[in-house]
């Protein structure tokens, strides 16, 4: 198997992952539209203008007892262990065809570890969720006291809060990001857990970018950047490794194992940089890992399997070249629950 045919099945599984996520967020987001409703059926039963600082600290005590009831909820939408597991079996499938001898698995026990271990920039999503609980309860609080103070209606106190541009609308963005970051973290951390314990079946790790103009620079430049299992660089990479994707929010880079090189497997010398040439791409930014894109992994799959992907009309489009990336890796093809995502090893 060739180092472009593991990518395809690596970038597979992650097109999988983000209608997992899609799925994911989409519980958020109802979740939320639920407090949402509570806050503003709260704020509508009794007239805020009326109140006097006791009620208003009970109005916003209620509140903080549903903020914290509904985050509860959400935080338990992503099964950050459900989704190692299967990312670790997937992996190690997709593995065997590297490998001169048994692909190794990762125990549920080494992957439960492993799930609580996982951060998102520096902290683990317990604490991102905390974070956005307390953060929505201080708007709440907010709202509702500088809206009174500054004698404003009942309606335009109810419209920060639920309202078109009310903060709840922001908060539904973040758990979205929260979650779409759950759900990579705990899915490139199965990866490589995987990729390490089989080592002897491969060199090291490559990055691949998904590179459209939603692209960072950051991820940009990372895109074909290639790794040892110690973090060194190597066939030609010049880049220190940053760490596992996701480097930011909404990050929806991959790390694809190196099969072993020829050289290594042959006793020989120079095969590999004959092979590396040929498989190499012009960028801005010197050469790169060719055919390593999710554009140019999707146009070698099947319409069937395009279609499954992004949706019938969006598979049309993209066929036809009038779909962008930013359509291809958002999850708008029909959402996977991680049962079905399961169901497709």
């Amino acid at each position: 198997m060739s180092e472009v045919e593991l990518q395809d099945k690596i970038i597979a599984h992650a097109l999988d992952l983000q209608r997992l996520s899609a799925n994911d967020e989409a519980q958020a987001v109802a979740i939320l539209q639920q407090l949402e409703a509570e806050l503003k059926a709260l704020l509508n039963s009794q007239t805020l203008s009326d109140l006097g600082k006791r009620e208003v600290n009970a109005l916003i005590a209620q509140a903080d007892d549903a903020i914290a009831a509904r985050y509860a909820g959400v935080a338990g939408v992503v099964d950050t262990h459900g989704v190692m597991l299967v990312v670790a079996d997937n992996t190690v499938k997709a593995m065997q065809g590297i490998a001169s001898g048994q692909v190794a698995g990762v125990t549920a026990e080494t992957l439960a570890s492993l799930s609580k271990e996982v951060l998102i920039e520096g902290a683990p999503s317990k604490a991102w969720w905390g974070k956005q609980s307390e953060d929505t309860a201080f708007k709440f609080a907010a709202a509702v006291r500088q809206g009174i103070v500054n004698g404003l209606s009942q309606e335009s106190i109810v419209a920060r809060v639920a309202g078109r541009n009310g903060f709840m609308e922001v908060a539904r963005s973040n758990a979205r990001a929260l979650v779409h970051s759950s759900v990579m973290t705990a899915a490139n951390s199965a990866r490589m857990a995987v990729y390490a314990k089989n080592a002897e079946h491969a060199d090291g790790v490559r990055w691949l970018s998904t590179l459209d103009s939603h692209t960072c620079l950051r991820c940009g430049v990372l895109d074909g950047a290639a790794w040892d299992f110690a973090g060194k660089p190597i066939l030609g990479s010049k880049i220190a490794f940053m760490g596992l994707p996701p480097l930011h929010w909404n990050c929806r880079c991959v790390v694809t194992p190196i099969p072993k090189s020829l050289d290594s497997i042959l006793g020989t010398t120079g095969i590999d940089a004959l092979a590396e040439s040929l498989s190499r791409r012009a960028s801005k930014d010197g050469p790169v890992a060719g055919n390593t894109t999710f554009a140019a992994f999707l146009s070698r799959q099947s319409p069937q399997f395009i279609a499954e992907t992004l949706g019938t009309k969006r598979a049309e489009l993209f066929i036809a070249g009038k779909l962008t990336l930013q359509d291809l890796v958002n999850g708008s093809g029909r959402p996977l629950t991680l049962k079905e995502l399961a169901a497709r090893n």
